[in-house]
């Protein structure tokens, strides 16, 4: 049950508070005071796909925060998707920059919108104009059935996805005899490419560092020579270090810091001497050749071609060999291959053709249920005599939603054929048969909200629809934006919504309304802006004042 709701510098909001009790609360207020701001507020709470626009215009961001009190049987529901409540106490936040950027919180920890959404779905669900054109879409319907009968689609759905690959390789590898000899020739042609190659990984960082050497081998040589010269030739530093070594060793002995020095200078001769050796190596294989150059950039080139051609790089080239292997051999053994497909496709489809029976048959059972509990709820809507029917249409074919579809079907009155929902339904019909089928399905969340569900009805249907939306709200929290005074009269909780003036900006504010204002309020809905007395005396009827 939604608690408490806070908006902040959501479009005409600049900051509104409102504390929700149980039962029913209904919010009037003129045309254009913002009662519909206050439910895209309640959406974009629930995670619902927004814009920067909501945001209040010279303002860097809006916020919307409730705190509901969640009963455990939702608990359980957002413990399997790892959100805890403390004290049965559970905080939403989101907030829209007016950049648009988008920021959500449970419990004060941030959580992706997707999850904000899924938690969403488990408290609140709101009936807008939206749902009433779903219901006129017979795509739709099958949908509203599955959601009343709790159809477990996900076997069905593995093993239609699986057929659905199974039949899409078959078509690829049953593609017209030219256009499979023509990639047979291509994939021939590319694998013996690479192949012939030769390439392996890291051999081009190999011959880049080689090209390296050889394209600086003259300052290499040079360098080396005079390092070489320095250390090991005639006044080298080599003897110039061994004549100290040799000196030092005639006085071994006598002073143990010199024997000290003396053993250095020794190991210090020795360093040199491995490192002339080392760089005399060096020196000797160090190559100008021309030809070994011009081999390294030959390979080089062969290496960026086939790059350019099959990948970014070397292990990407090699990929690319392993697949076209495969795929060769598989359009080469294209008949043994279909014919291995044909029958794992025949095997899937007997799994999915039985998944698909044991939904048909539980969708059967819960349209004829469906049926019944719509009629019962349309009849307590002012509509006694009304037929309703979802009827499902077996064409035996596998589809992404099973093998069949729904359609409603609906007769008003007596002596009248049953036709589709959408080509007879008023609007005041239309949304009572919403308003049944929402009671129906409302079983899974403790808030439910209504944007203008009276549209389009009057008098005895009002009445109708209040007492029933009253009924439900025992329990149930319902919520409705209404412009209906049966609805208002019947409610538990009356907020009035009105836009103002301050300074230069439009501003909406809220109130509860006591006793008298909801009087006067009930009145001016009868009677508009001049209320009389006959008005308030209606409305006073109304409250059974």
């Amino acid at each position: 049950m939604l608690k408490e709701l806070e908006i902040r510098n959501v479009a005409l909001i600049e900051r509104l508070n409102i504390e929700i009790d149980g039962g029913m609360t209904v919010l009037t207020g003129e045309t254009g005071a913002g009662k519909s701001i206050i439910i895209d507020a309640v959406n974009m709470l629930l995670g619902a796909r927004t814009n920067k626009t909501l945001v209040r215009y010279g303002t860097e961001k809006a916020r919307v925060q409730g705190l509901f009190e969640v009963s455990d049987e939702i608990l359980t529901m957002l413990a399997e998707k790892g959100i805890e409540a403390e004290d049965n106490q559970l905080l939403l936040c989101r907030e829209i920059t007016a950049d648009g950027k988008s920021v959500c919180r449970i419990n004060g920890i941030m959580a992706a919108q997707n999850v904000l959404r899924d938690v969403g779905a488990c408290l609140i669900n709101i009936h807008g104009q939206q749902d009433n054109q779903a219901l006129l879409n017979p795509l739709r319907h099958i949908d509203f059935l599955d959601n009343y009968a709790k159809t477990d689609l996900s076997e069905y759905s593995r093993l239609y996805e699986k057929r659905r690959s199974i039949l899409k390789e078959i078509d690829r590898l049953s593609a017209d005899e030219q256009e499979r000899i023509q990639r047979i020739d291509l994939l021939k042609y590319q694998v013996g490419e690479i192949e012939e190659a030769d390439i392996h990984a890291g051999e081009k960082e190999e011959l880049l560092s080689h090209k390296k050497i050889i394209d600086n081998a003259e300052k290499l040589a040079h360098a080396v020579g005079d390092a070489y010269s320095v250390l090991y030739e005639e006044n080298s530093a080599y003897d110039a270090v061994s004549r100290a070594a040799e000196s030092l060793d005639r006085i071994s002995g006598i002073d143990g810091g010199i024997d000290d020095i003396a053993s250095r200078i020794n190991d210090m001769k020795y360093v040199i001497e491995d490192s002339v050796h080392e760089l005399k190596g060096f020196l000797d294989g160090i190559d100008y050749d021309e030809k070994t150059l011009n081999d390294i950039e030959e390979r080089l080139d062969l290496i960026t071609g086939m790059e350019r051609k099959y990948g970014g790089s070397e292990e990407k080239v090699l990929a690319y060999l392993d697949n076209a292997r495969n795929e060769l051999e598989k359009i080469t053994n294209a008949d043994e291959t279909i014919e291995e497909l044909r029958v794992s496709l025949k095997a899937v489809e007997a799994e999915l053709l039985a998944e698909g029976k044991k939904i048909t048959a539980h969708r059967e059972k819960a349209a004829k249920k469906l049926q019944t509990e719509i009629e019962k709820s349309l009849y307590e809507l002012d509509m006694p005599k009304v037929r309703f029917e979802a009827a499902l249409d077996k064409n035996g074919e596998f589809a992404a939603k099973g093998m069949e579809t729904a359609v409603f079907l609906i007769c008003p009155n007596v002596g009248e054929q049953m036709k589709p929902l959408a080509d007879i339904a008023s609007g005041g019909e239309l949304s009572r048969v919403m308003l049944a089928i929402k009671s129906i399905l409302s079983d899974t969340v403790d808030t439910l909200i209504f944007d203008e569900i009276d549209t389009g009805v009057s008098g005895s249907a009002a009445q109708k629809i209040a007492k029933k939306l009253s009924l439900l709200s025992k329990g149930k929290q319902v919520i409705c934006v209404s412009h209906q005074p049966q609805l208002a009269a019947v409610c538990d909780n009356h907020y009035f919504i009105k836009k103002v003036t301050e300074g230069e900006r439009t501003v909406t504010h809220i109130k509860r309304l006591n006793d008298e204002e909801r009087i006067m309020e009930i009145a001016r809905i009868i009677d508009g802006d001049n209320i009389t007395e006959t008005a308030v005396r209606h409305a006073k009827e109304m409250l059974g004042l």
